[in-house]
C-alpha cells in the first residue's frame, strides 16, 4: 500500500496531467494595415520594403530654397492632398523627417531641417492629420541622398521624408 501511494499514485496524475489538451493556437495577428490605407499610401507615392512602414521621400516635389523653411503654394497644394487623402482613410499620422545640405554650420542646418518638418507637420495638420500624431525630426545634412558637391546635389538634399510607421 506504501508502494501505491508513494510511486504509484504521482505517477498516474503525471500521466493524467500529460494527457490534458494543449491550448489552441493563436489566430493570425490582424493587418496592420487596411487594403484602402495601403491603396491610398500607394496612390500618394509612398512606398515600403517590408509592408510595415511606409514612406514618401518628397525630394522630387518638395525641395526648399536654400536657408528657407517657407513652403511654395504648389507645395502646400500636393501636402493638402497627402493629408486629406491619409485622414480619409484614418491613417493615425506620420513622422516628419527634415533635411539639409551640408553648406554652414552643423547645429544650424539640423535647426534648419527642424523648421522644414515642422512647416511640413503645420500643412498637414491643417489637411486633417492630428497635430499631435505628427512628430518631427531634423537631420540637417548627416543623412544626404545626392552629392553635395554640386548645387543640383543640395538642392535634392534639402528635403522632407514622410514616414507612415508600423500600427
Amino acid at each position: 500500500m506504501k508502494y501505491l501511494t508513494r510511486f504509484l499514485l504521482p505517477l498516474l496524475l503525471l500521466l493524467l496531467a500529460a494527457c490534458q489538451q494543449l491550448p489552441p493556437a493563436p489566430s493570425a495577428a490582424p493587418p496592420r494595415w487596411t487594403e484602402a490605407q495601403v491603396q491610398a499610401l500607394r496612390s500618394l507615392g509612398f512606398s515600403s520594403e517590408d509592408g510595415e512602414e511606409w514612406s514618401l521621400n518628397l525630394a522630387a516635389s518638395l525641395l526648399f530654397d536654400f536657408d528657407s523653411e517657407r513652403l511654395k503654394p504648389q507645395q502646400m497644394q500636393q501636402l493638402e492632398q497627402v493629408g486629406r487623402t491619409l485622414a480619409g482613410v484614418g491613417v493615425p499620422g506620420l513622422r516628419i523627417e527634415g533635411h539639409s545640405d551640408n553648406v554652414g554650420d552643423a547645429d544650424y542646418n539640423r535647426r534648419l531641417s527642424l523648421r522644414r518638418a515642422g512647416s511640413v507637420a503645420q500643412a498637414l495638420a491643417a489637411a486633417g492629420l492630428q497635430a499631435d500624431k505628427l512628430p518631427t525630426q531634423g537631420f540637417g545634412s548627416a543623412k544626404p541622398i545626392a552629392d553635395n558637391a554640386s548645387e543640383s546635389g543640395r538642392a535634392q538634399n534639402r528635403r522632407v521624408v514622410l514616414i507612415a510607421p508600423s500600427l
